[in-house]
């Protein structure tokens, strides 16, 4: 038996080391600068993940940017022009995958022999996410109902939750909406989904949180992006579709900017090959017309939206494509503080605290948002929810799976209460 194992991790350990060739020499840098330069980036690098000015020690916006060993010189001559400070964070992002994926196979390994269904300490695919989830609606049947919502653009199935006490039919209960998984690359975010299913439905601390609110939680919006960066690219963002111009060079959407909100009025998301690429058309993805019709089905009732992502430590609300707020900017910005306070205290002490704000104020101007477009058409709070990423940004480690969801549980709830408190 102790040989079997050992010759699955080896096996783990050299397709891991193959697959990620590509990122051999591939170097993050921490970069530097006024909001403009850093938004501007985007059309042209993977930007990681952003820092606010607030907390930057810099005092300018800061980017995690992933440069090429063909490109860094050029990049890096371009930031000395622009007087733009930067720092080298990891000198080789090969190393960094291959031994993510190395852990993450011994605990999936483990925890199978353990018995268990699903664990708090690693991550899982796109079919055992929806196996997990129909296991839940076959044992709270008179609670969960499993949604086949659509197959996405390579034919899978793309599955939400419905949890209530009331099976949907008590018009007076407030619908919270969540997603996760739009980025594909962000697996952190779908344990996130699933541990929030979890409590409201397993282990139950709070029954007024399904007795007086009904929820709807997609857990993996963006299978074939996800599926793509497990088994062949790790740092895929993107969906997988090959229905626009350009396509067959460059496959894929970023779902987050697919939405009907000021679409196409930015230049840098109309190029296919960017990593912010909008799309041809709103809602042109089956994987967010998804999210659009339970938006829509829901739009009576629902008194939050949250849209799930890694990494930052940020609850971002409207408007992000100018910088200006929603009428009801003070009730957005006290009900993230209330969310952002409650992970704080549950949060490791070396953790950043969370940022509250303006998504176009705390980074830079967005457009097509999912948290733009659902406030647009009608929910009252509606955030992007940048997760912890500690010093691993989006590449967390299994270890720290279990501290990142029942943290940001504490936060939802917090939230969820207060959406109880206005009525």
């Amino acid at each position: 038996m102790a040989r079997s194992v050992l010759c699955v991790l080896l096996l783990a350990v050299a397709f891991a080391q193959a697959k990620h060739e590509k990122y051999e020499g591939h170097q993050l840098y921490r970069v530097a600068g006024p909001r403009h330069e850093i938004s501007a980036l985007e059309a042209h690098l993977d930007i990681i993940s952003a820092t606010p000015a607030a907390r930057s020690v810099t005092g300018n916006l800061e980017a995690l940017v992933r440069l090429a060993p063909e490109e860094k010189q050029k990049w890096l001559q371009y930031f000395d022009t622009k007087q733009m400070t930067y720092t080298k964070v990891i000198d080789n992002l090969a190393d960094i995958l291959r031994n993510e994926e190395a852990m993450i196979k011994q605990r999936k390994y483990a925890a199978k022999r353990s018995g268990k269904s699903i664990s708090w300490d690693t991550y899982y695919n796109s079919e055992e996410i929806n196996n997990y989830i129909d296991q839940l609606g076959e044992e709270f049947p008179d609670k969960v109902t499993v949604i086949n919502a659509a197959l996405s653009y390579e034919g899978r199935q793309i599955k939400y939750v419905r949890i209530s006490t009331s099976r949907f039919e008590d018009l007076r209960k407030p619908v919270i909406i969540i997603d996760a998984g739009v980025h594909a690359r962000e697996w952190v975010t779908a344990p996130v989904a699933l541990y929030i299913i979890h409590q409201l439905v397993v282990d139950v601390v709070d029954n007024n949180l399904t007795e007086r609110l009904d929820w709807v939680i997609i857990p993996m919006a963006n299978p074939d992006g996800y599926e793509y960066s497990i088994t062949t690219d790790r740092m895929w963002r993107k969906t997988r579709s090959k229905s626009h111009e350009g396509s067959d060079e460059c496959p894929g959407v970023d779902g987050n900017r697919n939405f009907d909100h000021y679409f196409g009025t930015s230049a840098a998301s109309a190029n296919p090959c960017a990593i912010i690429y909008e799309g041809p058309a709103p809602f042109s993805e089956p994987e967010i017309r998804v999210i659009r019709d339970v938006v829509l089905q829901n739009l009576d009732r629902a008194a939050m939206y949250i849209s799930v992502h890694s990494f930052g430590n940020m609850f971002l609300y409207a408007w992000g494509n100018n910088g200006t707020l929603p009428s009801n900017g003070l009730s957005l910005h006290v009900a993230g503080v209330r969310m952002a306070t409650a992970i704080d205290e549950m949060a490791l002490e070396k953790a950043d605290r969370y940022v509250v704000g303006n998504a176009a104020n705390v980074l830079y101007y967005t457009t097509g948002t999912s948290r733009d477009w659902t406030r647009a058409v009608g929910i009252p709070l509606t955030y992007t929810l940048e997760l912890p990423g500690y010093e691993y940004g989006f590449l967390v480690p299994p270890t720290y799976v279990e501290q990142i969801v029942t943290e940001t549980w504490d936060g939802i709830s917090a939230g969820a209460h207060y959406v109880l408190s206005l009525q």
